[in-house]
């Protein structure tokens, strides 16, 4: 049997399909009050627990050979590294209780305990279930943290915090981190994978990439560093959360933030991610 915690984000959902697709035993694990009732037609077992109630977490994991965590960041506004240390504690009751091998996911960066801003949440998961012998897939910016700009694109334009326009950053795509966790549940051992997209890319190639997609011209523009703030409070995000997002801007354009070693590379490639959202949202 293998658990899948966040099955309804796009990770957890990835992952847990994949499993189902190889003919798996799968049980999802969703939120209170979520509707299970599109995985059980699946054929996939469905608990409910909170990712701070250890109680309700060994009871998910327990009869599991290995399970799939994940640290939901916290973007309320309030302190996301305190919620992670309590998610990060009650994966670590829940895992030493039922001897459950975990596979977590983490983040480029992940190796700092600073200089990272909400990355460092995951530098907090590896830290917390390291011990344990848990392995650790870490991903690079998500391909999909663009589409929030989609409509701007349509538009023609796509602003960026990443600088200089023309510096390569590594990302990856949902498919590529499922199918290595996928790949990572179903072997022994412990190990940290980092994987990335077939090649790095900038604001410039997200551009270039969406403005073929999309038949018509795309501008990338970067927004000033010391406008950073009022962008993002226009914008309405609270404070606190634009403070942890700036210093991890700061963190990937100062280069602090990169891979540990020589990342695997996935299959997914921009143009192909582009297309395939700019499609997704047409037949929408």
């Amino acid at each position: 049997m293998y658990v899948v915690m966040g099955a309804g984000g796009q990770t957890g959902g990835a992952v847990a399909h994949t499993l189902l697709e190889h003919k798996q035993p799968v049980r999802v694990v969703l939120r209170p009050g979520r509707d299970g009732s599109s995985w059980t037609a699946r054929g996939a077992e469905v608990a409910f627990a909170d990712v701070t109630d250890a109680d309700a977490l060994t009871a998910a994991l327990t009869g599991a050979h290995a399970a799939y965590v994940l640290n939901p960041p916290d973007y309320t506004g309030g302190d996301m590294f305190r919620s992670a240390r309590q998610v990060a504690e009650a994966y670590r009751s829940a895992l030493a209780t039922t001897g459950t091998r975990a596979v977590a996911l983490s983040s480029i960066g992940a190796q700092h305990a600073e200089g990272t801003g909400n990355i460092a949440t995951t530098h907090i998961l590896e830290a917390t279930l390291a011990p344990l012998g848990a392995s650790f897939v870490r991903a690079g910016n998500f391909l999909s943290n663009w589409l929030s700009s989609l409509p701007a694109m349509r538009d023609g334009l796509l602003t960026s915090f990443f600088t200089p326009l023309d510096r390569p950053v590594p990302h990856t795509a949902a498919a590529d981190i499922a199918a290595t966790v996928v790949r990572e549940l179903r072997r022994p051992g412990t190990r940290t994978v980092e994987i990335a997209a077939p090649a790095d890319y900038s604001p410039l190639d997200v551009a270039a990439a969406f403005s073929q997609a999309l038949g018509r011209p795309v501008t990338a523009r970067d927004v000033p560093r010391a406008q950073w703030q009022q962008a993002l409070a226009d914008r309405g995000m609270p404070a606190r959360l634009a403070a942890d997002l700036i210093a991890m801007w700061d963190g990937f354009n100062s280069g602090h933030i990169c891979f540990e070693g020589t990342p695997e590379r996935g299959t997914v490639t921009l143009a192909d991610f582009a297309a395939r959202a700019v499609r997704q949202e047409v037949s929408a």
